[in-house]
């Protein structure tokens, strides 16, 4: 089998799984994810085929539906837990205020999003948004119903929102929430704050 083929260099896929789980969460990238594993980026393209097939990980797209500005196109990769990434990276220990407790944070989300869509059925996809200017928004629900920011912060500020206002200005209709470690929640214009255990609840009890 082809993918038998791939992965029989197991010291190569191992050393793939490790770069997949440094850049879990982060758009991807297979001419440098090559360069790292020393193998071509046809045959990186192929290993994250594999762990889509096997359940192990999953990309998210980029949502790219507008005629206002350039958009990043290329998709973002998460393992299908991010205890399969801590463990690749040897983490056991994730401390507020890190990037990395910001990444595991984002993808907690993101998983429980997911999750939620399959659970419900839902022909909605989830996308990810992001400008060639920088400005992004972590989760788009199917056609720019919803926009949700992601952020471990533990106070909600103005310049968390410079991503879903940006986003606002090309799809006015969308619905905008930033999730996070704030515990308290409030309206901030257009932007909707909410602490992560009150969206979880609402996600699972009432939906988005």
């Amino acid at each position: 089998m082809k993918e038998e083929a791939l992965v029989r260099n197991l010291n190569t896929f191992q050393r793939f799984l490790e770069v997949a789980a440094l850049t879990d969460g982060e758009m991807t990238n297979n001419n440098n994810i090559a360069q790292d594993c020393g193998v071509s980026a046809n045959t990186v393209g192929n290993y994250f085929d594999i762990l889509e097939d096997t359940l192990l990980g999953f990309r998210v797209p980029a949502y790219t539906k507008t005629m206002k500005r350039r958009l990043v196109q290329a998709p973002r990769f998460y393992y299908f837990d991010i205890g399969v990434a801590n463990h690749l990276l040897h983490r056991k220990e994730l401390v507020r205020g890190t990037a990395e407790y910001g990444h595991a944070f984002e993808h907690l989300v993101i998983q429980e999003l997911r999750a939620w869509l399959s659970y419900k059925e839902s022909m909605e996809q989830l996308s990810y948004w992001r400008a060639y200017t920088g400005q992004e928004v972590d989760a788009v629900i199917g056609d720019a119903r919803v926009a949700i920011e992601i952020k471990s912060v533990e106070e909600v500020l103005p310049r968390h929102l410079k991503g879903l206002k940006t986003f606002a200005s090309d799809y006015p209709e969308s619905k905008l929430l930033i999730v996070s470690l704030d515990p308290i929640n409030r309206k901030m214009g257009d932007v909707e704050c909410i602490y992560i255990i009150d969206f979880f609840r609402r996600l699972w009890s009432e939906g988005i």
